[in-house]
Parts: C-alpha cells; structure tokens; sequence
C-alpha cells in the first residue's frame, strides 16, 4: 500500500506543490472581499484544487502505462483501487490544513473573523469534494483512465450541481423547520455524501476487478 501511495504521490508531486500555495492565495483573496459568494469560493477553491490533484493520478498512470504494469505487480485490484480511494482523502485533507492556514492568516493577520457560516461552507466543500470522488473512480474504472480529464469535470460539475439541487430541495421539504437551518443542511449535504463515496468504493472495487484491459 505504502509504495502504491508514494508512486501516486510523486506522479502528482509537482502538481501538488503548485496547487498548494495557489490556492492558499487564492483562498485569502476571496476572503479579503467580505461577500458571501466569495466567502464560499474561499473554502471551495482549497479543496477542490487539491482533490483535482488526487484525480490527476489517473491521468498520469494512463499515459505512462502504469495501470497496465500495476496488474503484473503482486498487488490485489481492490488494493489498488483502495489506495486511489486513500491517497483521494489523504490529499482532500490537504486542503483542509490550507484552510486552517486561511484561517490562522485571514484572523491574526487581515483582522478578518470567520464566523459559523465558514464551518458550514467547509462542510459544504466536503460534501462537493465527496461528489467529486464518488463519481470520477467508478466512471474512469469502467469507460477508462485515457477519459479521467473528462471525467474530472463531470464530477466538479456534478458536485456543485447536486449541491444546488439539495440546497433547493431542502428549503422545499423543512423551510419551516426550527433551529440552525444552515448548520442542519450543510452537516446533512457532508454526510450522505460521505456515505455515496463508501458505497462508490465499494461499487469500484467490484468494476476494478472484472475490468478487462
């Protein structure tokens, strides 16, 4: 498991060390602008930047032929797909440290307080990010690796897509609910994303192991 993680990381090394300061700028950009929207760009940018790179490993493992060569090694499909599936949080939770930076900079330094709301636009970029990757690895498991560009934004425009669409329904169903509706929503869009990317890794495993290349 440890030298799948190590070769994924160094496939998306140069990546992840550029996406990690540009997204820490641009993060404290769009918090320096006290609007609402921008508030949410500032917790989104972080983590899908660094999800996007978990993503590029499929991109890289197509063109160098790795895919192909990592069936010949002795390591097991649901491994394999296991260590997409780690490496995908290992560095989605990157972005969260970013924005712990964000934090510490944007209170200490900008004389700028985060309040409640952004907790629930972090837990609402988790639910994006979440989307993002229970979409993008079963469909690049199953119409392939030389298609995961594509599939990349399937999945960001899905994310952002079904993050509307719940928000919308939401307001429908409880807008007369009491108490913290944001908080209530925001924890709700995290968690049964959380349980969708479970259940595509599951599902992944199953179209890894009968996929013929």
């Amino acid at each position: 498991m440890k030298g799948l993680l190590l070769n994924q990381y160094y496939a998306v090394e140069k990546s992840f060390w550029w996406y990690m300061p540009l997204s820490l700028v641009a993060a404290l950009v769009f918090v320096y602008f006290e609007n609402r929207m921008f508030q949410w760009a500032a917790v989104l940018f972080p983590l899908a930047f660094m999800a996007s790179v978990a993503i590029e490993v499929l991109k890289h493992e197509a063109k160098s032929g790795w895919s192909k060569f990592v069936l010949t090694l002795p390591v097991k499909r649901d491994r394999v797909v296991q260590s997409h599936y780690l490496f995908f949080i290992l560095i989605s939770s990157v972005g969260l440290v970013i924005l712990g930076i964000q934090f510490i900079i944007s209170e200490y330094l900008l004389g700028i307080t985060l309040g409640p709301g952004h907790v629930y636009n972090i837990m609402n970029g988790l639910g994006i990010v979440f989307t993002l990757g229970f979409i993008t690895y079963p469909l690049t498991y199953i119409l392939g690796t030389e298609k995961a560009e594509t599939i990349l934004m399937i999945g960001v425009g899905a994310g952002i897509g079904l993050y509307f669409l719940s928000a919308f329904l939401y307001n429908l169903l409880f807008s007369g609910v009491q108490g913290n509706v944001d908080l209530l929503f925001s924890l709700s869009f995290m968690l049964m994303t959380l349980i969708l990317f479970i259940i595509s890794y599951i599902v992944s495993i199953q179209v890894y192991k009968r996929k013929e290349f």
